[in-house]
């Protein structure tokens, strides 16, 4: 949601990103040549977008524009980029799940800082997905969902340390978007 209340959400297969109003009216937002997988609003307004063709894009919902700010890193595409959340410094975390699983961990997670490095948290990932940040922002979880769990990676120096999985689910489909509450 943003500050006026609209909600937004994507709309994968067409490259669309919807807005909903606090009445109830739906349009389309913006458009572009890509598959837009999750999307976050920064505090300053603009929306990111984790998109599966493109990498990161930033989505200005003034103006419908879509720019493509991180589309590699060190010369390499992404896998995929899945979900992305904030810190309150500024910092963007975003998975890379591609086509990774069990079958392949290759799976990515990666930091963005506020002033414009990219960092890659891990790159052993069976499929990751969604993340959220606890309320210290001290530890990351993330959704494996095809190993059927999530992991907490504890932030430290500047990477993540001693890393482990926080709880499986039963079942072949595992987790998808995660949320946090203010209790943690």
């Amino acid at each position: 949601f943003d500050r006026a209340g609209n909600l937004y959400v994507v709309d994968i297969p067409f490259g669309r990103i919807l807005r909903f109003t606090p009445g109830g009216e739906c349009d389309i937002a913006g458009e572009y040549d890509g598959w837009p997988n999750g999307l976050a609003i920064h505090r300053d307004g603009r929306i990111f977008i984790a998109g599966y063709r493109h990498g990161i894009m930033v989505f200005d919902p003034g103006t419908g524009k879509v720019s493509p700010p991180v589309t590699h890193c060190q010369s390499e595409s992404f896998k995929g980029c899945n979900d992305l959340t904030f810190a309150r410094n500024g910092d963007l975390y975003f998975t890379d799940q591609g086509q990774t699983g069990v079958h392949d961990p290759s799976g990515r997670v990666y930091r963005l800082t506020a002033g414009g490095k990219l960092e890659r948290l891990i790159d052993n990932g069976p499929s990751p997905n969604g993340l959220v940040l606890d309320p210290d922002e001290k530890v990351l979880y993330v959704a494996m969902t095809r190993a059927n769990c999530m992991w907490h990676l504890p932030l430290k120096d500047g990477g993540v340390a001693k890393a482990g999985v926080f709880g499986y689910l039963p079942g072949i489909h595992g987790p998808d978007g995660l949320a946090m509450d203010e209790a943690g």
